[in-house]
């Protein structure tokens, strides 16, 4: 039998989530700081999201999904893919908002966003900043209403609570003060094919850094355009960048179902075109989040 999940929504109506999976098992490894709770027995046509029980596994089921479903082999994988899905109802309800893949960390003025492509280190940097006294905001997923949502001058970032995850083994530029730090304060999650360890989520539990819960909204105070040398451990230059790089990268990094391309690309413009963009070049992340606390004051 289904059971009924409320997640709470950004305004007065939950996200529902009719479930096979037992949720409530993995609350702290992937939604940490996303409220939900059961419901009761489920109801299909009040669902948002469903997870059904097949065999050999269950099948998810939104309509951000190719062909409407997914498979996944366990309840772990489905509560893993939920996190996406959840995002995705939420910007489905939010026709003015773009949901961002980045790194975020909050310091004194607002939130830092770092926005690159894949293994630029995201996620790692938002972290280094976490553990130097900055509040942790996202490191995967993030929604951002540009400058003139709610009569904002600048863009506001809207955080999910979602649990902070690493890539395994952590990056040697990372030093090894964070490798020591995910090592004991992490579970491994994911595998590859040999069985060797690739991802890891920090146990927000621990209390062992500030995190922002699901709905915190704080402005931008400036996008980062992360770079990372790995044939040059010392590099580390942090200069203003271009408007236009960044709006590019915000554009490749984000999803906006409710606006179409020509409102996505100005809904980008106005994000990198409110704050200071600056470009990140670094060898060393310890380095570069040193570099970066001074910059904006963290401590």
């Amino acid at each position: 039998m289904s059971t009924m999940y409320r997640f709470a929504g950004l305004d007065d109506r939950p996200i529902r989530v009719a479930s096979d999976a037992p949720l409530i098992d993995f609350t702290a490894r992937f939604f940490g700081l996303w409220p939900f709770d059961e419901e009761g027995t489920a109801i299909a046509d009040l669902a948002d999201i469903t997870i059904e029980a097949v065999d050999g596994g269950f099948r998810l089921r939104h309509g951000a999904l190719e062909g409407g479903a997914q498979e996944v082999p366990d309840a772990a994988e489905a509560a893993n893919q939920l996190v996406g899905l959840l995002a995705a109802e939420q910007l489905a309800r939010r026709s003015d908002l773009i949901g961002l893949h980045a790194g975020a960390a909050a310091g004194p003025g607002g939130l830092i966003l770092f926005v690159g492509d894949s293994l630029c280190g995201k996620s790692t940097l938002a972290l280094q900043l976490a553990r130097r006294g900055a509040r942790f905001f996202g490191d995967d997923r993030l929604l951002v209403a540009p400058a003139g949502t709610d009569n904002s001058d600048v863009p506001t970032g809207i955080g999910l609570g979602l649990t902070p995850r690493m890539r395994l083994p952590i990056h040697e530029g990372a030093g090894g003060a964070l490798a020591a730090f995910v090592a004991a304060n992490s579970v491994v999650e994911h595998m590859d094919w040999q069985g060797n360890p690739i991802i890891a989520y920090i146990d927000l539990e621990l209390d062992t850094f500030d995190a922002a819960p699901f709905g915190t909204t704080l402005p931008v105070a400036a996008l980062v355009l992360p770079h990372r040398r790995d044939d040059d451990p010392d590099a580390l230059e942090l200069e203003l960048g271009s408007k236009g790089d960044a709006a590019l990268a915000v554009v490749r990094q984000s999803t906006a179902p409710g606006m179409d391309a020509r409102g996505h690309v100005a809904a980008a413009a106005l994000i990198a075109g409110s704050v200071p963009c600056l470009r990140l070049v670094y060898g060393s992340s310890a380095a570069a989040a040193d570099l970066l606390a001074e910059r904006f004051g963290i401590s």
